[in-house]
């Protein structure tokens, strides 16, 4: 491959990555104008936090439940037996009534805290890596220098 046939690939691989970068900026407007109207929207929201507006379980499952049609041109906007059809979420306006906040402090503390143990053994692990070829401690077989036959640099720890 010559030089000239190499810049002209890096001439067009140059083009295609500005033409993402300006698909992706679109894409970024869009995105900050459609959170925008959602942001609006929960702050014209009621914020009333007292338990006379909130409604129970059943009366938001009747409301959810029945299906919501524009009254103009009769298109179904929200279907319960049909979800993924729906261009539209439906956000109640009140707050849900929880059955007792008692039963979810239960439950949180009979959890074992899992993610801690997990996270804690990987670090460990990590530093006590042994290399089966070598047998040296801090890297792994595919990493193994004396395998690949490749010398150390200085910039690198291994």
């Amino acid at each position: 491959m010559s030089i000239v046939e190499l810049s002209n690939e890096i001439g067009k691989l140059a083009q295609i990555i500005n033409e993402k970068n300006q698909e992706l900026d679109e894409l970024r407007k869009n995105y900050d104008a459609k959170l925008q109207i959602i942001n609006k929207y929960i702050s014209s929201l009621p914020t009333s936090s007292s338990s006379s507006s909130a409604i129970t379980d059943d009366q938001f499952i009747k409301q959810v439940s029945t299906p919501i049609s524009c009254p103009q041109c009769q298109h179904t906007i929200w279907d319960i037996q049909k979800p993924h059809d729906s261009e539209f979420l439906l956000i109640p306006k009140q707050c849900i009534q929880t059955q007792s906040k008692v039963e979810s402090s239960r439950v949180v503390e009979n959890l074992p805290p899992q993610t801690k143990t997990i996270h804690e053994s990987k670090n460990k692990n990590k530093s006590k890596v042994i290399c089966s070829y070598c047998k040296k401690t801090g890297h792994t077989r595919a990493k193994c220098r004396t395998r690949l036959n490749t010398p150390v640099s200085t910039s690198e720890t291994s």
